[in-house]
């Protein structure tokens, strides 16, 4: 599948970029450890040492003197405690009052994962992904969502089933990443389906892309995604659709359109591969313009103005001085509201 990076579909470029940064992500702080990850146990105070230990198969660790420590499945912490308790038998200052040595438990190398990505994604396959990604972070990794793939229907398959459903709009827009409270584990599938539902905004919005709705959303749903109106827009909105192939006579007649009123945009349905265009508004003219002999020539607003308020506004006949050049003969020019011509009163 071919990756194309376009700002007419919205949220695809959230894939971009690749990431360079994984080795260096924090452990999340209920990383639990397993076998082939390593610990490095630091002492000092009383004793000096410190060294790199990694998990075998069964998850312990072997210590001179001490023998095997099983930490499989603990934090970090809880290794550090665990750890504290098996070496206080042999370095007694590390559990007396005055606490002589102190030590220290941190993470190492840890294992990657191995996860499978199928259905719309740029690579798909098996990937080692780092055991701190996150879903939207493994994805990345896998070269990201090809434009036919849903952004909002992924699905996390573990052991044959449909574990979680996750929707990536809330994070594009609500900046809410619901999907990283769900921990990968190694084996998982990531399967990205085709997207079933494309719409087109455009006109008066703020943002005009392509995007994807749910079978239970409707345009104004549409509209709050792509980030409301502008301040131009008019109540019209006109929708364009392509006709099913089912459902139409003829490729003739393919394609209808209709006129929506904003006031009904919840209850419009929208159909894959509609184009919505919210209409600006029309140009209404409030002004009046002032001609001649006055100080001020130009554009005033008519809306709470009288004839006078306009003239003083103006500057003309406030000045005395100012005054005595001009003609007091006034002539006002008006569209008539029925001819739309001007005629003199």
């Amino acid at each position: 599948l071919e990756k194309k990076v376009t700002s007419e579909l919205f949220g695809y470029d959230y894939f971009s970029n690749d990431i360079s940064f994984v080795d260096n992500m924090p452990p999340p702080s209920d990383f639990r450890l397993g076998p082939g990850d390593e610990i490095i146990i630091s002492m000092w105070g009383d004793i000096t040492s410190r060294g790199t230990y990694t998990l075998n198969n069964e998850g312990s660790i072997f210590y001179d003197t001490v023998g095997f420590i099983n930490i499989s499945g603990m934090t970090v912490p809880q290794a550090k405690d665990i750890i504290i308790s098996k070496l206080s038998q042999i370095y007694s200052t590390l559990l007396n009052g005055t606490a002589a040595t102190q030590l220290d438990v941190e993470l190492g190398k840890v294992v990657s994962m191995n996860i499978y990505f199928s259905g719309e994604v740029i690579n798909p396959g098996l990937h080692l992904i780092h055991p701190f990604a996150d879903i939207f972070v493994a994805l990345i990794s896998a070269g990201g969502v090809a434009d036919s793939g849903s952004l909002r229907n992924i699905e996390i398959v573990r052991n044959n089933k449909v574990i979680e459903t996750i929707d990536l709009y809330s994070f594009f827009i609500d900046g809410k990443s619901n999907f990283s409270k769900l921990k990968l584990v190694d084996g998982d599938i990531i399967h990205v389906p085709v997207v079933k539902k494309r719409i087109k905004i455009k006109g008066s919005i703020l943002k005009p892309k392509k995007y994807e709705l749910l079978t239970n959303e409707f345009l104004e749903d549409l509209i709050n995604f792509s980030g409301g109106l502008t301040p131009n827009a008019s109540s019209l909105i006109v929708l364009d659709r392509i006709i099913p192939l089912n459902d139409r006579l003829s490729d003739d007649n393919a394609t209808t359109s209709m006129n929506i009123d904003y006031k009904n945009s919840s209850e419009i349905v929208l159909e894959n591969g509609d184009t919505i265009d919210i209409k600006p508004i029309g140009f209404v003219e409030s002004k009046v313009r002032v001609y001649g002999k006055v100080k001020n020539p130009g554009e005033y607003s008519a809306t709470n103005s009288s004839l006078k308020d306009i003239l003083d506004y103006a500057g003309g006949f406030n000045d005395p001085e100012y005054n005595k050049s001009i003609n007091n003969e006034i002539t006002v020019l008006r569209l008539d509201e029925n001819e739309f011509n001007a005629k003199e009163y």
